[in-house]
């Protein structure tokens, strides 16, 4: 029964709004390099560094600019072995990918400028400096031995000419000038020393006779190290779009167009199937482009190979570096289907079974890529680690910490490029992945992940859910993290949780995780247990143990133990816990800055964590004690309370981020197993958890609305005191930013399963556009889907980029994204400025940038999670708002009276004792239909029954 109080909501008229959304295109800056050069930047005119940038290793710091047309490295801690690192190579400015051949001559010229005098070293060699050395110290043979360059205060200029005799495939162009060590008995340089480099050229006087065929040195042209150049202005989900759902496009310029734009699709074939005119919105900020949407979301036609054609023909940009000119008027290839993410969710969950760590990786199980060299020998197994009795930043280049005790940490998933294995890490990533398969039960789908249907893993055959199996490989794992009463230095908290197993110093790239270990010098350790570990255990255990119920009982009873011992030992330490300025290396809090050799993964707020596991265990056992815990949880620094779902994280690393969870901020997690174990809560506290999710989801929707590129996120204040500075301000995008867009488009797709509103799917949509291309750089994020993908993720294997002997990464891999803290010194090359540069725009797809291109376990989850809930829900989505809705029935007792007139006033006044529900919301929004409720809904309803409207006119609606 539909009654007509006031004109449904059509999901074009609010869609149309929401998917206002563009992209802009970057033009790439010009690399200075002279022809027949063997080197991708000579000088630093137009203030890029890139390939040249700077390298440094703990505790040896330096800052750097590139202004006045050099590139200049300011020495803040020279390190070396006195301070507790290595030698002269602690401080770098370098440049790789360099190619060198034996027999042939090079010509060389360098130029710094230096504030005070001293001394460097210089080699072109090998990436590891020493297996294969070309050239080193100004020496045109090896005779001259390998003392460091004498730098005069002021300017120094040099040349070399030398030949060679190595043939090195990949090799470093690399100046080191840090402290004390084994090559040299004094510092390079004194601290606040300031270097300029400039007039840096590398010249093969072998190579350049093309005719020939012999220019193999030089440095290619066409390699943009990593620069995103926008191939196309109209910014699409290149992977594709749902056949149901809303479709929109960005035409993205520079300058802007007023007038709206036409543009047409074309098929395969180039036929014409459809046309439309675009949306002008304007410039849009986080891209730093003029936007015009083109929304064709009423094509509907499945098919493959389409792409957009805008009425623009003037639009044709030349790539000044390789020659090549494209129509940026015409958009990539895309495909219209309700499959269009079919085997998306194989490769992205086969992220896991390749980041496994203690078992050989095997051509067997993986789904993508170069099989045969991404498989590998089983790295870490046994994986013996060291327990440290303080929190210690950072040790000596040979380990000097705690040797007295270790434990087993064998096993569990490597959490991102490198090979460290966090508790609080992998809890969230344990329970999305959980939480995926939960809420597949409840929706019915959950087939799909027995028996290799989806997944690809050593398990597929045992007929238990692929995707526990792969979630029990972190949690037997994270259950060896348990303090033993053994433990010399922790015995006395049995029960708490280790934070965090890593190697006791970083390593370099191009590494395999069976072999590293002898020639980096690392030592494995463990840092000290912390609430924040214990009740992430906590949580996912518990967790655990209903969705293992039925499967492995045995397994079942071992996650709940070890879910309520954790929760108990928590409860006995933290309530009377005193922490004082004096034993803080000894806190059950884990520091903020721990970020040497393993992530830092500070968390000193943890009431968040309280809440998610007394929500995990209270959805298992139903036992009241855990409700009474649950129910008294407030942080009012972030709005956040029991059964809500904030949108302003507010806790450990995060101060405002516009997101409702991540890994430091959980409780959004505890609200969410409530929603999906409703049968124990009270009709109020549903009403409270449904409520909850509507509205943050409704948030979310209005920044899509808002946004030019459509994505449910935005710029935030941040501090980064370890990778910028202390007391240093950024706004922007934050690390990992895509892992916002895909955890706050989770909060829609849940908003789908309260209230069946397809607004909601179509936002959940609308953010993978996003991530898929429509952004501003026109890039897809992740690895392998997209015709203009990210290739080159930071990751210690996947390192084809840096050698071509190691893999190019497998498909389905999500990189963080754009990070407007621009923290490693890779994408800093671009030369832009934190201050300036629209946040779309801070990124580079390189295996350098470890701040905008890393992956993780906890990035990659939510995003599998999105494509599985897509991947079920759109194939079947039918338009609701029209269908259930009975206008004004605000209480949804099936019929309109005053008393939903007058619920909708009690609940203005007072939501938290006059509730109404996600549905009765919908129903009650009768005046100017989608605002949301207000005063004038309740008199509309009013006059209604009066016989004074039988509809809503149309200036209402």
């Amino acid at each position: 029964m539909h009654k007509r109080i006031g004109k449904a909501i059509t999901g074009s008229l609010l869609a149309a709004t929401m998917l206002a959304t563009t992209a802009a295109s970057f033009v790439p800056m010009t690399m200075t390099a002279s022809a027949g050069s063997c080197v991708g930047q000579s000088d630093f005119n137009d203030g890029v560094g890139l390939p040249w940038h700077t390298c440094e290793t703990n505790p040896a710091k330096q800052t750097f600019n590139i202004s006045n047309g050099t590139y200049n490295v300011t020495i803040v801690n020279p390190g070396g072995a006195t301070r507790g690192g290595n030698s002269r190579w602690d401080l770098q400015f370098r440049h790789r990918k360099l190619k060198i051949q034996s027999g042939h001559t090079y010509k060389i010229h360098w130029e710094v400028t230096a504030s005070n005098a001293g001394d460097l070293a210089t080699h072109i060699a090998s990436l590891d400096g020493e297996s294969q050395v070309a050239w080193h110290n100004n020496a045109s043979d090896f005779g001259q031995g390998w003392s460091n360059v004498t730098i005069a205060k002021g300017k120094n200029s040099f040349d070399s000419t030398f030949t060679s005799t190595e043939t090195i495939e990949v090799a470093e162009w690399a100046f080191h000038y840090g402290g004390q060590g084994q090559w040299q008995d004094h510092d390079c340089f004194p601290e606040g020393t300031t270097l300029s480099f400039d007039n840096m050229t590398l010249e093969c006087v072998t190579c350049g006779d093309k005719a020939a065929g012999d220019d193999s040195c030089n440095w290619d042209s066409t390699n943009e190290m990593g620069v995103i150049t926008a191939r196309s202005d109209v910014r699409i989900n290149q992977v594709g779009y749902f056949t149901k759902l809303n479709k929109v496009a960005s035409y993205a310029t520079d300058n802007e167009i007023k007038t709206p734009v036409s543009f047409e699709i074309l098929d395969s074939t180039g036929k014409s199937v459809y046309t439309g005119t675009g949306k002008s919105i304007g410039k849009d900020t986080d891209s730093g482009q003029y936007i015009q949407q083109l929304d064709f979301s009423d094509f509907n036609t499945a098919g493959s190979g389409y792409t957009i054609v805008v009425d623009d023909k003037t639009n044709v940009q030349t790539n000044e570096k390789t020659g090549i000119t494209y129509d940026m008027y015409i958009s990539h290839p895309f495909a219209v289907a309700d499959t269009v993410y079919d085997g998306l969710l194989t490769d992205a969950l086969n992220y896991y079974y390749q980041n496994r760590s203690g078992i050989a990786i095997t051509t067997d199980y993986i789904t993508s890529g170069d099989k045969a060299t991404l498989a590998h020998n089983a790295g870490h197994n046994p994986d013996t680690a060291y327990v440290q009795s303080e929190w210690v930043k950072s040790y000596a280049g040979i380990f000097d910490g705690d040797k007295t005790y270790t434990i087993d940490g064998t096993g569990g998933w490597y959490d991102a490029g490198d090979h460290g294995k966090y508790v609080v890490n992998g809890g969230i990533s344990v329970w999305t992945l959980q939480n995926m398969y939960e809420r597949s039960l409840a929706n019915d789908t959950y087939s799909k992940f027995y028996d290799g249907e989806t997944m690809s893993i050593p398990e597929n055959t045992n007929g238990t859910p692929d995707i526990l199996d792969e979630s029990r490989v972190e949690l037997e794992w994270m259950f060896k993290m348990i303090v033993s009463s053994k433990d010399p230095y922790w015995g006395k908290y049995e029960g708490l949780v280790y934070h965090k197993l890593h190697d006791h110093k970083w390593t370099g790239l191009a590494c395999k995780p069976d072999t590293y270990a002898a020639e980096w010098e690392t030592t494995r350790i463990v840092k000290p247990p912390s609430f924040a570990a214990t009740l992430n255990l906590a949580a996912c255990a518990a967790q655990a143990a209903r969705l293992w119920k039925g499967i492995d009982d045995d397994f079942a009873a071992e996650c709940l133990a070890n879910a309520k011992k954790c929760y108990a030992a928590v409860e006995k330490y933290y309530y009377d816990y005193k922490e004082t300025e004096a034993d803080n290396t000894t806190s059950l809090y884990a520091p903020l800055d721990q970020a040497i050799g393993g992530g830092a993964y500070g968390d000193t707020y943890v009431k968040d964590d309280m809440y998610w596991a007394a929500c995990e265990l209270y959805a298992t056992t139903g036992d009241s004690a855990y409700y009474d815990d649950l129910s008294t949880y407030q942080n009012t620094d972030a709005d956040d309370k029991a059964f809500s779902l904030t949108t302003n994280l507010s806790g450990g690393e995060n101060n405002g981020s516009f997101s409702s969870f991540n890994w430091g901020c959980t409780a959004g997690l505890g609200t969410l197993s409530l929603y999906l174990n409703e049968d124990k809560l009270t009709t109020a506290d549903k009403t409270k958890v449904d409520n909850a999710i509507v509205a943050a989801a409704d948030e979310y929707i209005a920044v899509e609305n808002a946004q030019g590129m459509g994505l449910p996120y935005q710029s935030a204040d941040f501090e980064d005191a370890v990778n910028i500075g202390a007391g240093i301000t950024v706004h922007g995008y934050e690390w990992g930013s895509n892992s916002f867009v895909v955890n706050n488009a989770i909060v829609m797709a849940y908003a789908y399963d309260v209230s069946g509103k397809k607004d909601y799917i179509d936002g959940v949509s609308t953010a993978m556009d996003y991530v898929f291309g429509r952004n501003g750089l026109g890039v897809s994020y992740v690895t392998g889907y997209g015709t203009y993908h990210t290739s080159n993720p930071h990751h210690r294997l996947w390192s084809h980029e840096l050698d071509p002997a190691f893999p190019m990464a497998p498909a389905g891999v999500l990189s963080g994204g754009a990070g407007s803290g621009l923290q490693d010194p890779y994408v800093a090359g671009l030369g832009y400025d934190r201050t300036t540069t629209p946040p779309q725009l801070c990124y580079v797809d390189s295996i350098e940038a470890w701040s905008v291109n890393e992956v993780t376990i906890n990035w990659n989850a939510p995003f599998a999670w999105v494509v599985s809930f897509l991947e079920d829900e759109a194939p079947k989505v039918e338009d609701t708002t029209e269908g259930d809705i009975l206008w004004g029935d605000a209480n949804v007792d099936g019929d309109v009276k005053i008393s939903d007139a007058i619920l909708i006033l009690q609940n203005l006044a007072d939501p938290e004792t006059y509730p109404i529900t996600a549905q009765g919301q919908i129903n009650a929004d009768v005046f100017l239909n989608g605002d949301g409720i207000n005063a004038q809904d309740a008199l509309s309803i009013q006059k209604l029954l009066a016989n004074q409207l039988t509809e809503l006119p149309e200036s209402y609606q």
